[in-house]
C-alpha cells in the first residue's frame, strides 16, 4: 500500500509539472472536480482510472512505475567485502547476475540446475546485501543505480580477469552478432580522449537499450557481453626494439 500512496503522489506531482489542475483533469475524464480531488486524497484509484489519466499526461502506467522506481534509494557500489563473498560463491554470483539482468526466480531455475531452495537462499543473501529486495511470494526488488559499478581492481575486477577476460576475447567472431575491433596506430592524447568519450557513450547506449529490453519476453533476450577496451600499449616483440 506504501508503495502506491507513493506513486499517486508522484502523479500529482506529474500533474503540476504539466501546468494541470483538478478541474482541467475532471474535464477530460469527464467527471466532477470534487470526485478527483477525492480520488487523489483518498489515493483510491482503479487501475483503468490510472491509465486513463496516464494517457491524458501523455505516458503509460508503467512509464509512471519506472519513475517511481527510478527515485528510490539505490546503491551505486558494493562493499569490498561483499564483492569478495559473491566472487568467492560461484552460485551466489550466478544468481546475482541473472537478477541484475532482471530474471524472475522462474526464468532461473528453467535455465540452470540450482534447486530452488539454494536459490532462495541466494536471493536472501543479495537481499542481505542490499542489491535487492526480496518481496512476497519470491518478486525481485533491483536496488541498484543505474550508475552501479564494482570497485577498481576490487574483487570482482580481479575474478573478470583471471575467469573471464581472456576466454572471451579468444573468440574468432565471426558470427553476425559479434563484432570486434581492433586498431593499431600512433594518436596523440586529444584524439585518444576523444576515443574513450565515444567508448563510454556506447556503454551509455548499451545500459539505455538494456533497460529498454525489460519490457521484452524472457525468450526473446539474449545473455549478451561487451568489452570496450583502449590503452597505449606495444607488441611485446617490438620492446626489444626500444631505446
Amino acid at each position: 500500500m506504501a508503495r502506491s500512496n507513493k506513486i499517486v503522489d508522484l502523479l500529482k506531482k506529474e500533474l503540476r509539472s504539466q501546468g494541470m489542475n483538478y478541474r482541467q483533469l475532471a474535464q477530460q475524464l469527464d467527471l466532477s472536480e470534487s470526485t478527483i480531488k477525492h480520488m487523489f486524497s483518498s489515493k483510491n484509484f482503479s487501475l483503468n482510472r490510472l491509465d486513463k489519466i496516464c494517457e491524458i499526461l501523455g505516458f503509460e502506467l508503467t512509464d509512471l512505475v519506472e519513475k517511481f522506481q527510478q527515485r528510490q534509494p539505490r546503491i551505486e557500489r558494493l562493499s569490498l567485502e561483499h564483492e569478495k563473498q559473491l566472487v568467492s560463491d560461484l552460485p551466489l554470483l550466478l544468481v546475482a547476475y541473472c537478477v541484475t539482468n532482471f530474471w524472475t526466480i522462474d526464468d532461473f531455475l528453467r535455465t540452470y540446475k540450482i534447486k530452488e531452495h539454494d536459490c532462495i537462499q541466494c536471493l536472501a543473501k543479495l537481499d542481505r546485501m542490499k542489491i535487492i529486495e526480496l518481496l512476497p511470494e519470491n518478486r525481485i526488488k533491483l536496488l541498484i543505480a543505474n550508475n552501479f559499478a564494482w570497485h577498481r581492481n576490487g574483487p570482482i575486477e580481479k575474478f573478470f580477469r583471471k575467469e573471464v577476460q581472456g576466454r572471451f576475447l579468444s573468440s574468432d567472431f565471426n558470427a553476425n552478432d559479434e563484432l570486434r575491433v581492433v586498431k593499431i596506430g600512433d594518436l596523440t592524447n586529444k584524439s585518444i580522449m576523444q576515443i574513450i568519450e565515444r567508448l563510454k557513450s556506447s556503454g551509455d547506449l548499451y545500459d539505455e537499450l538494456q533497460r529498454e529490453d525489460r519490457r521484452q519476453t524472457f525468450e526473446d533476450c539474449h545473455g549478451t557481453s561487451m568489452v570496450l577496451a583502449i590503452r597505449k600499449w606495444q607488441f611485446e616483440a617490438f620492446k626489444q626494439f626500444q631505446k
